[in-house]
């Protein structure tokens, strides 16, 4: 069941409305539409009354100045509504962009609108509305895009990360090749969130596309971690140990405590005494084997994230071609 604005319900005269539309636009865009899905939640919604909600939808978000085009699908187990709308406004000639940046710096705003909108349209008529949208997984248009075509941004994105640190002398030249590897970032070390980073092909792709958060890529990809890969990799790496003996700055009250606290010490200065005594090693051959171990056990753990990566990538194909042979036919 299809509805149009100012247009014809067949798709294509529409797609011929619109490009009439933009034809005499005052914009250089060459974006023909903006495209958005509301969905519903599984049996709580007919066909019919999706398309009344959503042509309520469109009357608000897009105030009868720009043509749309709208479809129901009920081709899964939820009702949902697709509309392209055109980009270009039918009043004066202007771009979407254009209009909803006069004001705002980023055109996600005007989509955030979208959503408030939609969320009181559906309350209004007693239906399910997602609380908390922000704890969802959704994906951008780009990273769809990606996963679409069996590969995944964010595997390609640290993957060049550590072919970058491989070669990287310190944390200062490690920022200076990113751009080398095509790799863009941000970097304010005075920020909580203080590192970001982006694939050069995907602004390129995207301009509207939005820099990720090392912690997004993981833990092995925050600040500290990288700095301690690259020194790894320049064999400078630093070995902190870690103690268990407990440093009591204010003496307890209770003599008993105290007493335990030193015995407590005293124990483990005896075993780790006794073991060197064992082994006829001295202080500094310990430390050496000690820094041996635990960059080996780095790089067995940068090889399972490299893994981890590849087994991710290989699930995403794996259920592809599933689907392929369910529909060969």
């Amino acid at each position: 069941m299809i509805i149009t604005e100012g247009g014809s319900s067949d798709p294509l005269q529409a797609s011929h409305d619109f490009a009439e539309i933009k034809k005499h636009g005052t914009g250089k865009s060459s974006v023909l539409g903006q495209h958005f899905i509301v969905s519903f939640k599984p049996g709580e919604i007919t066909p019919e009354r999706a398309l009344q909600l959503g042509q309520e939808i469109c009357e608000q978000f897009l105030k009868g100045e720009y043509q749309y085009f709208m479809t129901c699908h009920i081709d899964k187990n939820h009702t949902h509504l697709h509309c392209v709308f055109n980009n270009t406004n039918c009043i004066d000639g202007r771009t979407f962009e254009t209009h909803e940046n006069r004001r705002t710096t980023k055109q996600d705003r005007s989509f955030q609108k979208l959503m408030n909108i939609t969320d009181e349209v559906c309350r209004q008529h007693h239906l399910s509305v997602i609380e908390h949208p922000e704890m969802g997984n959704g994906n951008s248009h780009w990273e769809w895009d990606m996963s679409r075509q069996g590969l995944s941004w964010k595997a390609k994105l640290k993957f060049t990360i550590d072919q970058v640190i491989k070669v990287s002398e310190n944390f200062e030249d490690f920022l200076t090749k990113c751009s080398d590897f095509g790799i863009l970032y941000e970097y304010n070390p005075d920020h909580k969130i203080d590192l970001k980073f982006m694939l050069a092909e995907q602004k390129e792709r995207n301009p509207r596309a939005k820099f990720t958060r090392r912690r997004t890529l993981g833990w092995f990809y925050e600040t500290e971690q990288i700095k301690s890969r690259i020194a790894q990799y320049q064999g400078c790496m630093v070995y902190v140990p870690r103690s268990k003996i407990r440093v009591i700055t204010k003496k307890p009250e209770n003599k008993f405590v105290q007493d335990a606290i030193d015995r407590g010490n005293m124990k483990v200065a005896s075993i780790a005494k006794n073991i060197i005594a064992q082994y006829g090693v001295e202080l500094e051959e310990i430390r050496n084997a000690a820094i041996s171990a635990y960059a080996h056990s780095r790089g067995l753990l940068s090889k399972l994230n490299n893994l981890k990566t590849e087994i991710e990538d290989l699930e995403f194909k794996l259920n592809v071609l599933r689907k392929y042979r369910e529909v060969k036919h």
